[in-house]
C-alpha cells in the first residue's frame, strides 16, 4: 500500500491510494485525500480491497504516519494481518508499490487535461490497462490470474460504410482513441519494467554478511539531505560521510537489513538497509599520531552519570522544547535529544539561552 500525492484537486480528491497484490499483480487505484485519517484509511481498505479479496497475510508499506499510527497497529493485531514497514530511506522494500505508482503516473499523463483535471475519471481506464497487460515477472496478465481469463476487449473496427454519417465517424474515433490509450499503456508498462530491471541489476553487488555484535559505520547521506531541506544553519558538506561505529543488534540477510544500537534521535528507525552501512575497521596504532584525552563521567552519590557539556540546538515540542546535548564523554556521535525538563537548572542550558537570546 502506498500513496501518490498531493495532486491537483479534481472532483474533491487530491491524492491516490494504490494497493497491489505481489503474487497476482492485481492493482487497486483509489482516489482519496491527503487529510485522510487512520480510521478512514481502514474503511477505504475494507471497502476497496477486503470486500473483493478478503484479508491478506501481510501488508507492506512505507513509514507514513497513517500506517505507523497506534490505530493501524492495533487493527493489524486484531485482524491477524502482519504489517511490514519499510526500513529507513530504502524504498526498495515496498518496490512493488513504488513501481506501480510510477506506472500510474506515466499513464495519467496520457489522460489528464491541459489544466491537470480529469485524472480521477481516468483511473478506472488505467487500472483496466494495467490489469490487461502481461506481467513480465509472472508471464500472465493480472486478470488472467484473478479470473482465469482475460476480459473481452473492444473488437477491431470494421470498414466504414461508403457514406458514413457524422455520428458514425465520432463513434469510430472514440474507439480508436481507446485502442491507442491501451497500446500506450502497455508500451509504458513494458518499458518501465525493462528499465527498472536494467538499472537495478547494474549496481547490485554481493552483500556483506553481518552478525549481531559486529561494529558498522552508518552512511549520513540521508541526514545531510534532511539538513539541506530543513534549512539548517550547519553546512551539510562539513558533516562526516560515515558516523559510528554502531553495534549490530540483529541482522536480517533475507531482507538485507540490520538493526543498530544508535542513540535515540527523534523518531529515527534503527533498522537500515545494508547499502547504508559498511564494516568498521579499527585503525592501526601506527597510523594514529596521537590519541585525544577523553574526559570521563562524574560520580554523584555513588552513581556514575554523564555531564551535559554543551547544548547544541533546540526544537519546539508541544508547549516546551527538547535539546540536542553534547555530553562530557568526548564522543560527538553520542549527542542525544533530551526533554527540556531534564535540563532545567543546568549551566549548559543557561549558557545556551544566553548566547541565543543576546
Amino acid at each position: 500500500m502506498d500513496f501518490i500525492g498531493p495532486l491537483p484537486e479534481d472532483e474533491g480528491f487530491n491524492c491516490i491510494l494504490t494497493i497491489m497484490d505481489r503474487l497476482g499483480s492485481e492493482v487497486r487505484i483509489i482516489p482519496t485525500r491527503t487529510d485522510l485519517t487512520a480510521e478512514k484509511l481502514a474503511g477505504v481498505f475494507f471497502e476497496n480491497w477486503y470486500c473483493e479479496n478478503g484479508l491478506p497475510l501481510e501488508v507492506i508499506s512505507d513509514r507514513d504516519k497513517l500506517f505507523m499510527s497506534k490505530f493501524w497497529q492495533h487493527l493489524s493485531i486484531l485482524t491477524g494481518v502482519k504489517h511490514k514497514a519499510s526500513s529507513s530511506y530504502h524504498p526498495q522494500t515496498d518496490g512493488a508499490s513504488e513501481r506501480t505508482n510510477k506506472t500510474v503516473n506515466q499513464c495519467i499523463r496520457f489522460h489528464v487535461e491541459r489544466n491537470q483535471k480529469g485524472w480521477v475519471r481516468a483511473l478506472p481506464h488505467i487500472r483496466f490497462h494495467i490489469m490487461s497487460s502481461i506481467n513480465k515477472s509472472t508471464g500472465f496478465s493480472p486478470f488472467q490470474l484473478r479470473f482465469g481469463r482475460t476480459p473481452r476487449v473492444l473488437p477491431p473496427l470494421s470498414s466504414a460504410p461508403p457514406k458514413p454519417s457524422r455520428e458514425h465517424m465520432a463513434a469510430r474515433e472514440v474507439i480508436r482513441t481507446i485502442e491507442r490509450d491501451v497500446a500506450d499503456a502497455k508500451d509504458n508498462l513494458m518499458l518501465a519494467k525493462i528499465t527498472q530491471s536494467y538499472h537495478a541489476n547494474k549496481s547490485r553487488t554481493t552483500d556483506v554478511q553481518y552478525e549481531p555484535g559486529d561494529l558498522v559505520m552508518l552512511n549520513t547521506i540521508n541526514r545531510r539531505k534532511e539538513y539541506k531541506e530543513k534549512g539548517e544553519s550547519r553546512a551539510a558538506k562539513f558533516m562526516p560521510r560515515f558516523e559510528g561505529p554502531y553495534l549490530v543488534l540483529s541482522a536480517h540477510p533475507e531482507a538485507s537489513t540490520v538493526q543498530l544500537d544508535i542513540p535515540l534521535t527523534g523518531n529515527t528507525c534503527p533498522t537500515f538497509h545494508t547499502s547504508l552501512v559498511r564494516p568498521f575497521k579499527q585503525a592501526h596504532e601506527a597510523t594514529v599520531p596521537r590519541t585525544l584525552e577523553r574526559p570521563g563521567s562524574v560520580v554523584v552519590d555513588g552513581t556514575e552519570v554523564l555531564v551535559a557539556k554543551k547544548v547544541i540546538k533546540h526544537q519546539k515540542i508541544g508547549r516546551g522544547y527538547r535539546y540536542l546535548v553534547q555530553w562530557n564523554e568526548g564522543n560527538p556521535q553520542g549527542d542525544r535529544w533530551i526533554p527540556g525538563r531534564e535540563l532545567e537548572g543546568t549551566d549548559a542550558l543557561d549558557n545556551y539561552w544566553k548566547v541565543n537570546t543576546s
